[in-house]
This record gives C-alpha cells, structure tokens and sequence, in this order.
C-alpha cells in the first residue's frame, strides 16, 4: 500500500491511500506531479484530516461512517489503468475529490493561472485560449509563475484565501510532456485579474456582485457538477454560491485586458499599493526564478542539513539554448561557490546592461590565444543556438551558478559541463549541420509545390478543406478543417494563418480571410481553387 500526504493552508490534511498494488500505481504518479511526501508509519490525519482511500472498483465517491478524529474516511473506486491516458483520468478524479470537498469550506478550484509576486498570490482566470499561459511565460522579474491554468483557491479560519497551484492536466493527454508542480506551496491570494483581448492593455475595476458571477463561471468543480446528477449539481450549487461571495468580498478583482506585446504587468503594478501590496517597476528576463530555498536561523540541525545544497530553480524562455535547453524547461542552478568556472559549462547570469537573467555557454576563460586577448579572469560565453558570442565580458562575480540538471516534463537529465559540455556542443551542432543540408531538397520541393497548387482536384468532395467558426464567450476564432482533421488555425496573437504541413498543398492560401481587417462572409468564402456552393449553415460551436 502506498501513502501520500498533502497539506493545504486552511488546516486540511489529506493522507491519500492506495489499498492495492493495481491503485499504487495511480498514488505514485500522483505523488510525482504534485510533489507530495510520503506518509511515515502509520501515521493518521490529525482532527483538521481527512483519509482518502483509492481502490478498485465502481467510479462513485462514498463517505465511510463518520469518525470524530477525523471526520470519516474518503473511498473513492477507480478503475485499474491500461494506458498513460487512463492513468492520467485517474489521477484527476482524485485531484477532484480533494477540491470538491474544498468547496464545502469556502474554496474554490478556479481556471486560471496563479504568479507569485514578492510573496503575495495573483489568479489571472479566464477560458481556454485566452492567453493564460502566454501571459504567465512573459512574466519577468520579480513575478513568478507557479501555474498557467488552474488554481485552488483555499480558506482558513481567520477568513484569509490562499492560492494553492494546481497540475495542468492537459499537458498529459496524448503523450504530452507532462510536468509537477509544488502543490502545497500556497500564497495569500491578494487579488483576480479576469482577462481578455484587446489591442492596448487596459485594467479596470470589477464590482463583488460582477466578481461572484465571473467567478461561478470560472469554477471548474461546479462546471463539471452541471453535467453530474441533480442531487450533487444541487449540493454544490450553494456552496459554490456561497465560496464566491466570500471571495468576491474579500479580494479585489479587476478586468485586465492584453495586448499582443503589451507590458500587462506594468497595469497590475499600477494597482498593488492600493491593495497593500508594494510594487516595483519589474525587468525583462530570459529566465524567471521560481523556488529558491533557503535556511533559517530557526529550523532545527536536520532542517538546515537539507538546505547544505542551496539551489535555484528557473526556467528557460527563448530558444538561444536550443537544442540544449528548450522553452518552458525547469533548470536546477547551484552556485560555484570554491569552484572554478571551466569551458563548457552552462552558466546563469545577470546581464549589466539590460538586467535580465541569461542561460548561456562558457566558451573561453582567461587569456585567450588570439590578437585580441581579454584580462585573466574573464569568462566569454554564447547560446548553443547563436552564431556569434556574447558582446559582453564577465567576471566570476557576475555569475550566479552553473546549470546542473533539466527537466521537461516527467524527464529530468543532468546537464554536462567543462569537456564533457563542449563535446556534448559539438555532436549537437554537427547533427544540426546534417539535418540541415539533408532537409533543403524536400524543403525546397515542398514550397515549390505549395506555390504551384491547390491540388484540391485530388481530393474526394468530402475531404474538400472547409472554414469553421468556434464561439466563444470572450472571442471568435476560426479553424480550417479537411473531413474531421483541423489542418490550420487563425493565430491571433501573430496575425497569421498556421496551416500543418502537407495540407498547404490542398488550401489556397490566398481566399482565407484576415479578421482582424476583414470579417469573414464563412457562408460563401471559398478556401480551394475550384469555385464551391456556399454553406447556409456553417458549423458552429
């Protein structure tokens, strides 16, 4: 049998079990993508403790008699995975037992994402393809991005909310790369931002009648309780009722509107002393920070023994690192301390001339053997991706760490430095050189043929592409379909078509329409070569 613990910051604590061998395997995984500790012994739940017990059987949620400790164990029946997709519905239905039962408390599982600003929470919430995650990658610095899309919101005694991030559950579906996040690291949720598109940044004031009505829609537990039976939509309705008024009362929300390359932070900003918060006018970055620990003069000598590797997480933007490092990449930094730099580490830095934290390669330390010779000491580096090296000139006070470890997704691999690093560069680039050259004559093919169609004559009528318009609350996007498959998609944020490849070769590019200047007429615009009778009813969603 497998044991988790998870703490949360109104009191409640969660020992989750698995009661057999086919459920251990869901518990573990969990453990993994919400960073939970093992239970030791047999420890119990205290009296604020609750037991969930995972085991094989009927999908429904049953309560045990009531226990007074601890207010009654949790069975909740699962189904035995076959595959990583199944593993993963599993896995959510015991994350949403825990914020179902929050509910009840006052809490709330929101849709949105949670940044972390000198120690106080923000939830920016919002739909699917509202540019929750987009804004949360442009965060710079101080701000720090815990979670790009769901959010539990808690309530202790003292009627204070705190922010707990919640895994992303749609970065595991079809072999996607998956991740963790640090679920019991929780922060005093001080306000929500509700966004939306527009061209300029825009923040304004919502009333707590306005906030409780957005926040209803934003709750993830009562959406998905709309579609379960009448008695648990009518259990939860009031409850949800309630844990919005309560947070819509004591937080402040605003409306903030964003641009496509707008500095939405400096709106946010403008806002925090208002709600007893102090701002400070931010940097740009090419990393963000997002846990450094560190000991205190309290914590025990066991306590501070683990803090003996002091260690600073980032994560990686940009793609100067690439094929090294990779955007949204979690990297482990640790300081040089005694050591010396050596050629062919990957470095962490603070650019003097722009401020903004900076990943990139040592290439030369000390002296080098050319005519233009720099002082002893000093350390060149440059991106594994760029051509040419950095323009600056470091000294090891400058650096911050070495870059040891990476994790994308569930995989984590140790970044090699000094010979090893440069060996590691140089296979790296000779398999780019290989790739490249190799790739120039399909390349070449691909766009001489795009050029030359569409070749939509070769194609059955059925497979014809067709336009689509999906309405949304807060937006309407278009997609381009051939039969069931979405070949291309309107990119708002780039202004731009996005069409896969082979399909360019079956749309003719030219009849799809710009809506950000012209609207489209989707009832009688033709999207292939060959003239087509116009669609009284286009789909719509």
């Amino acid at each position: 049998m497998r044991s988790l613990k998870l703490v949360l910051a109104d009191g409640r604590q969660w020992v989750i079990h698995s009661l057999d061998e086919e459920t251990a395997a869901i518990v573990v995984e969990l453990g993994k993508v919400m960073r939970l500790g093992p239970v030791v012994g047999t420890d119990r739940p205290s009296r604020e403790g609750r037991e969930l017990c995972v085991s094989l059987g009927d999908e429904s949620v049953e309560s045990c008699p009531s226990d007074a400790d601890v207010g009654g164990p949790v069975v909740l029946g699962v189904h035995a995975p076959t595959d990583r997709d199944m593993l993963v519905a599993q896995m959510m239905r015991i994350a949403e037992t825990i914020a179902r039962e929050a509910l009840s408390r006052g809490g709330m599982l929101l849709h949105g994402a949670l940044a972390e600003h000198r120690g106080n929470g923000f939830v920016m919430a919002g739909p699917g393809t509202i540019g929750k995650s987009t804004a949360s990658r442009r965060l710079p610095l101080p701000w720090h991005s815990l979670c790009d899309d769901t959010t539990l919101v808690v309530r202790d005694d003292k009627g204070q909310h705190w922010a707990h991030p919640w895994p992303t559950w749609s970065l595991f579906w079809s072999g996607g790369p998956g991740g963790s996040w640090p679920v019991e690291q929780a922060v005093p949720l001080r306000a929500v931002f509700f966004l939306g598109q527009a061209l300029v940044d825009k923040l304004e004031p919502v009333t707590p009648t306005q906030a409780t009505a957005i926040l209803l829609e934003s709750d993830i537990g009562l959406v998905r309780a709309a579609s379960s039976p009448v008695s648990d939509l009518r259990s939860s309705v009031p409850c949800g009722i309630r844990a919005a008024r309560s947070l819509a009362g004591a937080v402040p929300a605003y409306s903030l509107q964003l641009s496509l390359g707008g500095r939405f932070w400096e709106e946010i900003e403008r806002v925090l002393p208002k709600i007893g918060v102090r701002g400070q006018k931010t940097e740009d970055r090419s990393c963000v920070p997002v846990v450094q620990e560190q000991a205190r003069a309290e914590d025990s000598p066991s306590e501070r023994s683990r803090f003996a590797d002091v260690s600073l997480r980032i994560v990686c933007t940009g793609t100067s690192m690439n094929p090294t490092l990779q955007e949204r990449d979690l990297l482990k930094v640790r300081p040089y301390e005694s050591r010396h730099v050596r050629r062919g580490d990957v470095v962490c830095f603070k650019s003097r001339d722009t401020g903004r934290i900076i990943v990139h390669r040592v290439v030369s330390v000390g002296r080098r053997r050319t005519d233009d010779e720099i002082p002893t000491g000093s350390i060149r580096t440059r991106g594994d991706n760029n051509l040419t090296e950095d323009p600056w000139v470091l000294q090891a006070r400058d650096v911050i760490g070495r870059v040891t470890a990476s994790q994308r997704g569930a995989r984590r691999w140790v970044i090699a430095g000094g010979w090893y690093g440069l060996a590691y560069l140089r296979c790296v680039r000779l398999g780019q050189a290989i790739r490249k050259h190799t790739g120039i004559v399909p390349h070449t093919l691909y766009e001489c043929a795009a050029r030359l169609g569409p070749f939509t004559y070769l194609l059955p009528r059925s497979l014809h592409p067709r336009l689509v318009r999906f309405d949304a609350r807060y937006r309407v996007f278009l997609k381009l379909l051939m039969g069931r498959r979405t070949v291309g998609q309107y990119d708002d944020w780039r202004n731009e078509w996005r069409i896969q490849r082979p399909f360019r070769l079956f749309v003719h590019a030219q009849a799809l329409p710009d809506p950000l200047h012209s609207p489209p007429a989707l009832d009688s615009l033709p999207v292939s070569a060959e003239p087509q009778s116009p669609n009284p009813n286009p789909p719509s969603h």
